[in-house]
């Protein structure tokens, strides 16, 4: 992100090209009292998502690795109020990351972000947000799923 003047713009490209772009006033610091997680295998879309909701005063810790990820999840697992993963990585899916995430912590909401239809892990209660995520609608689904 680039800040200038209160202003922060994100810019974000990925292989299909598609770029994202998010403006916000920064006015006031909100203290922390909500702790999220945020998984993909894309170090651009972690840092884009951290930056994003830690700027609405949200502690997040944000992994490139689900395995990393949930290691640190199962130190203390109770931390956490929502779980943001990816559907595709390669050493874990964000589904069977949700599942392993659930059995630690019946309380964590899962939102699963995927650009494939109909995956498998609809019937397990977790939201499901279509890729390409606006900013504004990850920071609403933040806000919907943290109250």
């Amino acid at each position: 992100p680039v800040k200038r003047g209160g202003w922060i713009l994100w810019l974000y490209s990925n292989s299909l090209s598609i770029i994202l772009i998010y403006f916000r006033v920064v006015t006031q610091t909100i203290a922390i009292t909500k702790s999220i997680v945020v998984v993909d295998d894309e170090p651009d879309v972690v840092e884009l998502f951290r930056d994003a909701i830690s700027s609405y005063g949200y502690g997040v810790d944000a992994f490139t690795d689900p395995l990393v990820a949930f290691a640190h999840i199962k130190r203390n697992p109770k931390q956490y109020n929502l779980l943001i993963t990816d559907f595709s990585m390669r050493k874990l899916n964000g589904c069977k990351l949700g599942i392993k995430v659930k059995e630690l912590n019946d309380k964590i909401k899962v939102l699963l972000i995927t650009a494939h239809e109909n995956i498998e892990c609809e019937k397990l209660n977790f939201e499901i947000l279509n890729k390409p995520i606006l900013i504004q609608t990850l920071i609403d689904k933040v806000n919907e799923n943290v109250k």
